[in-house]
Formats: structure tokens, C-alpha cells, sequence
């Protein structure tokens, strides 16, 4: 398949590095000088014990792609409209685009972005932390989930009737690389599964400047991960979104699995970016206002991650 990885972070550079054993992948940055680097020097994956170097087609300019089998959005929830409209040349005409984000955050914005083409949301458990410039290390593997979005963000569009195909294609090909992927008919259960995991870990994480599994061996922080994810699992509750399986087991479980790992979030706030708070516990929120339903500890979290934010500004 001819594939387009949108975002040379460290999922994307996952993906680009496993997909480019078998399939022509194309790497879409919005920095020419990096899109350039990369192009010329390569990507490094590290995984299980050994690396490997891949030469990949990086551009910045998407109207050099062309038309694409596989579209796989990779950027931080914030940027997902910014990076969807400058990829537009080589979208309108993608056989399928996947999103693949933290949170709920791109459900604001995707179904206005992709009335015309077909699209899929996505959640993953691979993990993956870029450790220098074109350097991506797998840091663990679980399964990935895609599905067509519910009729409430838009469904399929008119016209395109083999979007579904697409949806169990690129299933396929992400299966064949070593990336387990599974096509399923309602993917919010998947979404809020893994967003509830975040809601617990992530926030904590980056206001106690500490790895996953620290989180487990302190009794206050154990507390309040409880606290955050019983609020967002009543949000759930209350919006229909059927879970299945215990979302704090599944957060205890990650904490477990990755006691060393460090959440993208705490990454983000020491390299000085934008966390994606708005998008798991902020978005967690938004959706409990009209429900009139309160989040205290959810609400603590968000204004100490956006307080971390601001001081990191001024550092």
C-alpha cells in the first residue's frame, strides 16, 4: 500500500519505520528543514534490543505525495485541524484517513474537516518515545483498534462506499507489520477505554514530575487516579458510551506494565509544549457541564496542569 504518515512524532515514526518494510510510506512534516533531515538521514528505530535505520519519502509540501491508500493522522489533539487542512492536496483523495489521538479532543473538529472523504478513529496501546532526532524507541506493544466514525460525528459520506473495505485493509496491513490491529463496528467504547487509562495517569504523572508506576506506590496519588477515573466513567455512563472492561484494573494495569515509562504528557511539560490536557481531562469536562454532572478531582487537575503550563512559559 501506498501509506502517508502525517506527524514525524513518536507514534508516527513508529508506524513509518514498521510500514516501510512492506508498503510505500510517505512522511508528511510541517518543518522543511526537519522534512529534509530526515529524508536524507533517515529513521532509527529502537526495538527489542537492536535498531534499524529507514529510508523514508519526508516532504513538506503534500501536493508531492499524490494519491494514497492509507492516511494515518499522528499530531497532538490541538493541531489535528491545522495539520488535516495543510495535508488537504493529498487527502481529498485518500482511500482512507485514520486518526490516531489522545483523548476526545479531534472529535470536535474531524467530522467538519472529513465530510468528503472516508475516515476512522483509531486507539492505540503502542507506545513509543522519540530519544534524539530521528530516534524512536518502542517502549511496548498492545493492541490497536480502528472504526468508522458513529453516525453522530458523521458516518460515512455520501458516495464512498467502500470505506469500510479501506477500514479492513489497513487493519490488515498494520496487522502484517507487527502493529495487532482489529476493525470494529463501534469504536467509542475503544475511545473512552483508552481515555479513561489518560484521565487517570497522565495529569497525575506531570504534576508529580514522576514515571507511570509511581503512581501506584503513593497512596494519596493512587487515590486521586481512582477519584479522576470514577468521575469520567459516570460521564460515560451517562452518555451511553457502553465500556467494557474496568477502567482503573486497566489503568492500574498500564502502571504496572509501564512502571519506567514517562506519559506523553509529563514529556510534553518538560520539554516546554502544550500538554493535551484540554483533550482527556479537559474534554472529560466539557462534556460533564451539560450533564450537570461535577468533577472536582477532574477540575483540580486540569487548572494544576494548566498552572504547570503557564510557569513552564516563563521559565
Amino acid at each position: 500500500m501506498k501509506v502517508l504518515i502525517i506527524g514525524p512524532g513518536a507514534l508516527g515514526c513508529l508506524l513509518a519505520a514498521k510500514l516501510s518494510r512492506n508498503n510505500e510510506v510517505w512522511v508528511l512534516d510541517h518543518d522543511l528543514a526537519r522534512a529534509a533531515w530526515l529524508a536524507a538521514a533517515g529513521l532509527v528505530l529502537a526495538e527489542g534490543g537492536q535498531e534499524t535505520r529507514h529510508f523514508l519519502r519526508v516532504t513538506a509540501e503534500p501536493e508531492q505525495v499524490g494519491l494514497v491508500d492509507l492516511a494515518l493522522l499522528c499530531v497532538k489533539s490541538r493541531m489535528v485541524e491545522g495539520a488535516v487542512a495543510s495535508a488537504w492536496p493529498a487527502l481529498r483523495e485518500a482511500a482512507l484517513l485514520v486518526a490516531l489521538q489522545n483523548g476526545i479532543g479531534h472529535l470536535d473538529v474531524l467530522p467538519r474537516l472529513c465530510r468528503s472523504i472516508c475516515w476512522a478513529l483509531g486507539a492505540t496501546n503502542q507506545g513509543a518515545t522519540l530519544v534524539g532526532p530521528g530516534q524512536v524507541q518502542h517502549r511496548g506493544s498492545g493492541p490497536t483498534w480502528i472504526g468508522l466514525p458513529p453516525r453522530q460525528f458523521g458516518g460515512e459520506p455520501a458516495g464512498r462506499p467502500s470505506c469500510r473495505q479501506s477500514l479492513l485493509l489497513a487493519a490488515e496491513t498494520l496487522s502484517e507489520v507487527g502493529i495487532p490491529t482489529e476493525a470494529v463496528a463501534d469504536i467509542l467504547p475503544r475511545l473512552w477505554n483508552k481515555l479513561l487509562v489518560n484521565v487517570g495517569i497522565n495529569a497525575l504523572t506531570a504534576i508529580n514530575n514522576c514515571p507511570n508506576g509511581a503512581l501506584l506506590d503513593d497512596p494519596e496519588s493512587a487515590e486521586l487516579m481512582a477519584a479522576a477515573i470514577a468521575e469520567g466513567a459516570l460521564v460515560a455512563k451517562k452518555l451511553g458510551i457502553k465500556l467494557d472492561r474496568d477502567p482503573l484494573a486497566a489503568a492500574r494495569a498500564v502502571c504496572g506494565a509501564t512502571a519506567t515509562n514517562l506519559s506523553s504528557m509529563l514529556q510534553d511539560l518538560r520539554a516546554g509544549r502544550p500538554t493535551e490536557i484540554e483533550a482527556i481531562n479537559g474534554a472529560v469536562l466539557r462534556l460533564a457541564g451539560p450533564l450537570g454532572l461535577p468533577l472536582p478531582v477532574n477540575e483540580a487537575l486540569v487548572r494544576k496542569v494548566r498552572e504547570l503550563e503557564r510557569n513552564q512559559g516563563r521559565k
